[in-house]
This record gives C-alpha cells, sequence and structure tokens, in this order.
C-alpha cells in the first residue's frame, strides 16, 4: 500500500443572522491534522473558547507521536487540557462564565490510518465511494431523544431543542471525547463542520454536494452556499479533506 496523499479546503462564514462567529479551525495539512469547533456563550466568549480549543487541541495533535493507542491517549489528554484552559479563563474573567465549545478533529496518516476526536454536536462525515456516513455521533438531547426512539432522524434535524449540548469543553469537568478510527482509501472525502450546515442542509444534499464537487475548495463553497441559501441561521464552518496516493 503506497503513502497518501490529501488537499484541504476550509470555509468559515458568518451566516445570515448571527453578528459575529464563534466557530475556529485549525489546519496543519503537512501533518494530516484538521479541527473545527463551535463556541458558545455571551460577550464573545464562544470564539474565545472555540479558538482555546481549536489551537490547544491541534498544536497537541501535531506534535502527538507513536502507535494508534498512544495517539488515542494524546487525543484525549489534549480535550482535557483545552477544557481546562477554557475553565482556567472563566476563572480570569468572571463575565465568560458558562462559555463552551464543541470540538471535532481528523488526524490522518501517511501509512494509512484516520483517528477522529469528537464532543458537542460538530460533525466527522466520509464519503467513500459516492456513499456518505456520518462518523460521530451528536452529543445533544435531541441525538438522545433519537436513540431512545422519541423522535424520529427525520425530526431531528432543525428541531426547537437542537442546541441542547449534553457534552462540551468548558462545561464538562472531565470533558472525554468520543475516538473513532479506521483506514483510509484512496478516492475517500473527510468533512468536520459546525452544525451551522448540518441543521440546515440533510446528509443526503451533503453527500451529493461533495460527490459531484471537482475540488475541496468547491465542495467547501457549495456546502456553505446550500446553508445560506437554507437561512444560515447560525455560523457555518466547513473544513473538506479528498485522500489520494503518492
Amino acid at each position: 500500500m503506497g503513502h497518501f496523499l490529501w488537499t484541504c479546503a476550509t470555509l468559515s462564514d458568518v451566516g445570515r443572522v448571527r453578528p459575529t462567529n464563534e466557530d475556529s479551525l485549525f489546519t496543519d495539512a503537512e501533518s494530516g491534522v484538521f479541527v473545527v469547533a463551535d463556541g458558545m456563550g455571551g460577550h464573545a466568549a464562544g470564539e474565545v473558547a472555540s479558538a482555546v480549543a481549536s489551537k490547544t487541541i491541534g498544536a497537541a495533535a501535531v506534535a502527538a507521536c507513536g502507535s494508534l493507542d498512544a495517539l488515542r491517549d494524546q487525543l484525549v489528554a489534549a480535550f482535557l487540557a483545552a477544557g481546562d484552559e477554557i475553565s482556567h479563563q472563566v476563572e480570569e474573567d468572571p463575565t465568560r462564565s458558562g462559555m463552551g465549545t464543541t470540538c471535532t478533529v481528523l488526524m490522518l496518516q501517511a501509512e494509512g490510518h484516520f483517528l477522529i476526536g469528537h464532543i458537542g454536536d460538530s460533525r466527522a462525515y466520509l464519503l467513500r465511494n459516492d456513499e456518505l456516513r456520518r462518523v460521530t455521533r451528536d452529543h445533544s438531547w435531541v441525538q438522545e431523544q433519537v436513540d431512545r426512539g422519541l423522535i424520529k432522524p427525520d425530526e431531528a434535524m432543525g428541531h426547537p431543542q437542537s442546541n441542547i449540548i449534553t457534552r462540551a469543553l468548558g462545561t464538562d469537568p472531565t470533558p472525554t471525547p468520543d475516538l473513532y478510527s479506521g483506514t483510509v482509501q484512496e478516492g475517500d472525502s473527510f468533512l468536520l463542520a459546525s452544525d451551522g450546515l448540518t441543521d440546515l442542509v440533510d446528509d443526503g444534499a451533503i453527500g451529493r454536494i461533495l460527490a459531484n464537487a471537482g475540488t475541496s475548495e468547491e465542495a467547501a463553497e457549495s456546502l456553505v452556499d446550500a446553508a445560506n441559501r437554507g437561512g444560515g441561521s447560525d455560523n457555518i464552518t466547513v473544513l473538506v479533506v479528498n485522500v489520494d496516493t503518492a
């Protein structure tokens, strides 16, 4: 099996309703590290929390090394460190009390493995052979109701309580991420996105956009356009990674 290469495109848009953008991105394509975070909290605190998370976890993921098990441990430690730093900033400035953030990170290895860490309701998707799979599971009240059979999956999108997050950095004392790992194939496309996309564009439409886009840049632009056409009710952040072989 040859080594893998990838191209990446990012786009973050304030949307059509919110006055500021509380989403944050981190990319280090050379290291294969990609992060999307979606902040929450007043007094510009959401953008502070998301920036802390993306930078702290991104830098730790770039520096991580060793076996897959070692990478898992280092990634969990990075999420805990980011949570601690957000809590510290609240102590320094009590007006930021309650701030928090989602965070989804993708780590790619040239040898053909991927590792995803996730907390909150931002998402990671994998498009393979034109079939879209949602890799992560939302940490949200709505997702819990779907899991219990109290809400149908097609009723979850745009649900009035969709903003209730059950696990996040800054609001949990020990913010443990869910971890997902697997092997990479030539032609794979990964998408990391904040809920400003997924609350307004369903998975079927996301899959079609990714499958039909010629480049990662075109995919990112089309996804943001679709969310804005749907109302743009939140900040919209997308990160698209297309995988090829050397």
